[in-house]
């Protein structure tokens, strides 16, 4: 048996040192001091000792998940890399992430579902990009699944009608044809089924009128024009002219652009 002589404050606030028969023994947290009541006189077997020093390794490692948890939601894997980041060992980070969770300020379920909000207002994503992240998250499929749900249909077409909308505007300079398949990938790549994606396109207005759609393909011919510099005028051409074409412009805009364009030798 050794018996506490001593217990003094650390540096640290809410850390106090040990001493047991006299020498230095180990630091503890205050909430570890309580819960043992540890106070000066008290005699402690060795097995008492190694519970303690347990004790306080899952108390230190409560404190950094607490802080970790404190600005935002969590998932179980998010927790336990943290503290692994901390160096804390794993069977004390198993304790920490039971108590966490027995004490509801851990669940899988709920960070899921609320994910799954916050990705229809802020920063929107289809559903399938948001389930690929809570599963890198480590959230089990069912949990996804049952989080998805309250990502209606009727929701993910209006979310990609606005991101459609602002998508196309970033593609004024194509021809019609391309702007929409432009438009169409980026909802695909963004999560959303080609279904929900087609659906979107249909209710926004991507042609451009005739004026705009001729200023487009007379500003690529001319691209493609200053390129070529070798080639007789006929084979300068019909270089142009396939070009347009796999642009997306009509043959009747092609044609319409190219009358106005030299082609001399």
């Amino acid at each position: 048996m050794a018996k506490i002589t001593k217990i003094s404050t650390q540096k640290r606030a809410g850390r106090y040192n040990l001493e047991l028969d006299g020498r230095f023994a180990f630091g503890i947290s205050e909430n570890v001091l309580a819960k043992f009541g540890l106070m000066k006189g008290r005699e402690l077997s060795q097995e008492e000792v190694e519970r303690i020093k347990a004790a306080d390794l899952v108390d230190q490692g409560l404190k950094v998940a607490l802080n970790y948890l404190s600005p935002a939601l969590r998932t179980k894997k998010q927790v336990a890399e943290r503290l692994k980041s901390k160096d804390i060992k794993e069977t004390v980070i198993d304790q920490v992430i039971a108590y966490l969770v027995n004490q509801q300020l851990l669940d899988d379920g709920t960070y899921a579902k609320a994910y799954v909000n916050t990705k229809q207002l802020f920063s929107p994503k289809g559903p399938r990009v948001i389930a690929m992240e809570l599963k890198r998250a480590g959230v089990a499929d069912a949990l996804i699944e049952e989080a998805l749900l309250n990502y209606a249909e009727e929701d993910q077409l209006a979310v990609a009608v606005k991101m459609a909308e602002k998508i196309a505007k970033s593609h004024k300079r194509d021809s019609n044809r391309i702007r929409q398949q432009k438009t169409a990938q980026a909802l695909v790549q963004k999560g959303f089924s080609f279904d929900i994606a087609s659906q979107a396109i249909h209710q926004i207005d991507l042609s451009q009128d005739d004026e705009d759609e001729r200023a487009n393909a007379s500003r690529e011919a001319e691209k493609v024009l200053r390129r070529q510099r070798t080639g007789t005028a006929k084979e300068r051409y019909y270089k142009v002219k396939a070009k347009l074409y796999s642009k997306g412009f009509s043959g009747e805009t092609i044609e319409e652009v190219l009358e106005n364009m030299a082609f001399e030798d």
